[in-house]
């Protein structure tokens, strides 16, 4: 089980390069590009610096803000696997942004409707706001229309912001008392990022085939979900409790206003 939650989760971190398409940012435009970039940066920085009102620690902090912000789970285990984070904390990240993603299968839909919102603007919304990858496309199919096609390209450009996340993460939390000579770039990052890295950019350049590319995101997939599994099966639930509710409570703040937000980003720009 220790293997599992530890090895196989940053292997399935690292096979999540294959999930970046930089072409993809040419079928947004720069405003789209820009309105994307707005959300995750908004995103990161107010559901980071506003958990410290709700008494959250710093690390369970920074792993709701990743996931709110990126695409959900995985980048609550990416940044978790990263920063080494506590298996409490990353089961309830994961468990929050999980949460709130289902809500916007059931919230987002009737509210486009009631706003009389374009599928453009409603799939740009759902793939602004919505967390993980799965509940994007469930939440576009309820609304219909071309919202799934427009949704799906908002969400891979969020995924593809997670590589300079990570790299900023991981640059933050150098240790600055290394000595220069010793310096070398796994100091600061770890080699599942530098993999991460490296695979994305391979995956842009060899032009493998759909089924290829669907087989490593599912192999990645099943990975993640190994570990996550394992992960649970060591976690206190007693801490669990001892964390509280008021995660609980700021996740569901943070949704609704992120949620908003990414509105109002969407239609200004």
């Amino acid at each position: 089980m220790d293997f599992a939650a530890k090895r196989l989760l940053r292997i399935g971190v690292a096979l999540l390069g294959f999930q970046i398409t930089f072409h993809k940012y040419a079928d947004i435009g720069l405003k789209g590009f820009v309105a994307i970039l707005a959300v995750v940066i908004l995103t990161f920085y107010t559901v980071r610096k506003s958990a410290r009102y709700f008494g959250l620690s710093p690390d369970l902090a920074l792993l709701i803000a990743g996931g709110f912000s990126i695409c959900g789970a995985s980048a609550v285990t990416a940044i978790g696997a990263s920063k080494k984070s506590r298996s409490e904390d990353i089961s309830y990240a994961v468990g929050i942004v999980t949460l709130c993603g289902t809500l916007s299968i059931f919230a987002i839909p009737p509210v486009a409707k009631a706003l009389h919102l374009t599928h453009r603007i409603t799939g740009a919304w759902i793939g602004a706001a919505v967390h993980d990858i799965g509940q994007v496309v469930a939440t576009a199919s309820v609304v219909g229309g071309t919202t799934l096609s427009y949704a799906v390209i908002s969400k891979i450009a969020r995924v593809v912001l997670l590589a300079p996340l990570l790299v900023l993460i991981n640059l933050k939390q150098g240790d600055d008392s290394t000595p220069r000579l010793k310096f070398s770039i796994t100091t600061w990052l770890p080699p599942f990022i530098l993999a991460f890295i490296a695979i994305a950019i391979f995956n842009n350049q060899a032009h493998l085939s759909a089924g290829t590319t669907n087989l490593l995101i599912n192999i990645s997939k099943a990975l993640l979900s190994a570990g996550l599994f394992a992960m649970a099966t060591n976690v206190k639930w007693r801490q669990i409790r001892a964390i509280g509710s008021k995660p609980l409570l700021f996740g569901l703040s943070a949704w609704l206003i992120c949620g908003a937000f990414s509105l109002l980003i969407i239609r200004v720009i």
